[in-house]
């Protein structure tokens, strides 16, 4: 009697692992492909119960042993695929992934870079991404959390950030870096979080992305010099239209790359003649003036030069200095002493030295930065005999070279530097996948996802690489964990 029961209940374990097993195995399908879990009717009437439900009716036609444990032929009370079992397996698989992203980091400086979006049912969103360099010394930049705030103030957003950071354990002290969108309708609102973060960790520098940062000043120079936003709006007013219209789109946008500025308007002003499409300040005070007398063709150059050249010229300065703060500017320059591009030319000792005291003194003891300018010396001498460090082409690569030669533990002081430097922001591009996947996961049918539920399945979307990673023995250990469950498994 003893062997039978243990028997029944050593086919009950495996059946229960095999049901919940596939419930996993869906459920980490669905959330990389971003897709939708629930249908609209997932009744056993239904003709489309759903993904879920029907990757599960389709593993079941493959396989047989699936099929005999899934779906009807479950227990009623151990099916493993209500829609709270399916939230639940979700978020064991997000905090995995958030728990891994974790362990990479572990004690080391690291960087946020956030930026907040509305999402399909227009509630303010807040994406949050780490970067910081792994002990491979590869720089990582890692989807985090999303988080809804009620409202978009510097310090609901400080708050909300510390929240998250404090409950996976990240210690705010140890922010190098912060990195915001930047853009000049939300400017205000990054400046004041900013500087909210600097009061509590004052090394947790401001550095935006170069080539975003010069795009949103060009662009907030265009809109204040009348010409200039005229022109460009009239300009994409056509090429939208020809692009609509007329095949005739295609030569009109190669002329800027064929021809010079000159021949550009005069195709702009004559494709307008041509439809009859009316362009004010576009042609005329430009090309009426071209056959007349040699006077008014100065007045004509004076115009475009003085009036619009220079007065946009002045706009960019303001935006320019506005943007690129003075300090963040000579942190950057500083940093760049530890390029070692074209054989180590900008190696600048006494730089790198600056740059330990001035922006990271408190992670430098007063005998390490003594050391560090030693140490400096040999490893100017040391590189330049080590194949493997030479020929790199940026301090990321430096950082990798390092870690892979040892030579990271033999100059850890410079290693520490150099991870230092590279927490800095410089781009938004995991941001911008983070809303761009925010698109698809929430979306106009799918409205009423939970908070919890979007951004968990964001992380495991955009977190791919680290998802697959985990078997599904460890996820299923841990949805047995969860919430204490005593289960024969």
């Amino acid at each position: 009697m003893d062997k039978l029961l243990n028997a029944q209940s050593t086919k009950q374990i495996q059946n229960n692992r095999l049901r919940i097993k596939t419930s996993i195995d869906v459920v980490r399908w669905l959330a990389f492909q971003g897709c939708a879990f629930r249908g609209h009717d997932e009744t056993l009437d239904s003709k489309n119960r759903g993904n879920f439900l029907e990757m599960i009716k389709i593993l079941a036609s493959y396989i047989e042993k699936v099929a005999t444990v899934v779906l009807e032929n479950a227990p009623k009370s151990a099916k493993y695929t209500s829609h709270r079992i399916q939230k639940e397996i979700l978020q064991v698989m997000a905090s995995k992934v958030r728990d891994k992203i974790r362990e990479d980091i572990g004690d080391s400086k690291f960087c946020i870079i956030v930026d907040d979006a509305r999402d399909e049912s227009k509630r303010e969103q807040m994406a949050i991404v780490l970067r910081f360099v792994d002990k491979y010394g590869f720089i990582q930049k890692r989807f985090f959390d999303l988080v809804y705030v009620k409202d978009i103030s510097a310090l609901t957003l400080k708050n909300k950030i510390s929240d998250v950071l404090s409950h996976h354990g990240l210690d705010i002290q140890n922010i190098r870096g912060q990195g915001y969108d930047g853009a000049s309708n939300m400017h205000g609102k990054w400046k004041g979080l900013q500087a909210l973060f600097l009061n509590d960790c004052p090394y947790a520098y401001y550095v935006h992305g170069f080539a975003r940062q010069l795009q949103l000043a060009l662009v907030a120079a265009s809109r204040e010099v009348i010409y200039v936003h005229e022109f460009f709006t009239n300009l994409n007013f056509i090429i939208n239209m020809v692009g609509a219209l007329f095949s005739a789109a295609k030569i009109l946008i190669q002329k800027p790359r064929d021809d010079d500025w000159e021949k550009l308007l005069e195709s702009v002003a004559f494709f307008s003649k041509k439809f009859e499409i009316d362009i004010p300040n576009l042609s005329a005070r430009y090309i009426e003036g071209r056959g007349r007398n040699e006077q008014n063709h100065i007045t004509v150059e004076h115009h475009y030069h003085f009036d619009i050249f220079n007065t946009a010229i002045d706009f960019q300065l303001q935006e320019l200095n506005c943007r690129f703060g003075e300090r963040a500017v000579k942190l950057l320059t500083l940093s760049s002493a530890l390029d070692p591009k074209d054989g180590y030319k900008s190696f600048k000792i006494d730089d790198i030295c600056s740059l330990t005291k001035v922006y990271y003194p408190l992670d430098f003891s007063e005998q390490k930065k003594i050391n560090l300018g030693l140490w400096l010396k040999y490893f100017e001498l040391d590189v330049q005999n080590d194949l493997k460090l030479q020929n790199l082409s940026s301090v990321a690569e430096l950082c990798q070279g390092l870690a892979e030669t040892g030579k990271s533990k033999t100059y850890y002081l410079i290693d520490r530097l150099i991870r230092l430097v590279l927490t800095l922001p410089m781009s938004t591009a995991t941001i911008e996948r983070a809303f761009s996947g925010m698109k698809i996961v929430k979306t106009r049918l799918r409205n009423k996802i939970d908070d919890e539920f979007l951004a968990n399945s964001l992380v495991v979307y955009i977190e791919r690489e680290i998802g697959e990673s985990f078997n599904l023995d460890s996820i299923l250990d841990d949805f047995v964990s969860l919430k204490g469950r005593k289960l024969d498994f």
